[in-house]
């Protein structure tokens, strides 16, 4: 049983963690303008994965279903802390 819950739990996160890796390359995959000394030059590579990681509107998500990731944690443990009593 506990490694049934240990699996549910690993399962949990790492569909957080991949969900949210793919979003971050699919936001990197839309080309993004910056201003240089008034030129206008296109984000490239590395530059957009960055300039996504400091932006709220990718945080914001990630936020919420890390919340809800602990959420299911927080109540795999009250069960099998429950069903060990």
């Amino acid at each position: 049983m506990p490694t049934l819950l240990h699996l549910v739990m690993t399962g949990v996160w790492g569909m957080t963690l991949i969900i949210h890796t793919r979003r971050l390359w699919r936001l990197a995959c839309v080309e993004q303008l910056r201003h240089w000394e008034d030129e206008q030059r296109l984000r490239t590579g590395w530059n957009r994965i960055w300039w996504w990681l400091g932006q709220d509107e990718f945080w914001n998500e990630v936020r919420s279903d890390c919340l809800k990731a602990i959420e299911i944690t927080l109540m795999i443990f009250v069960l099998a802390w429950g069903m060990s009593q």
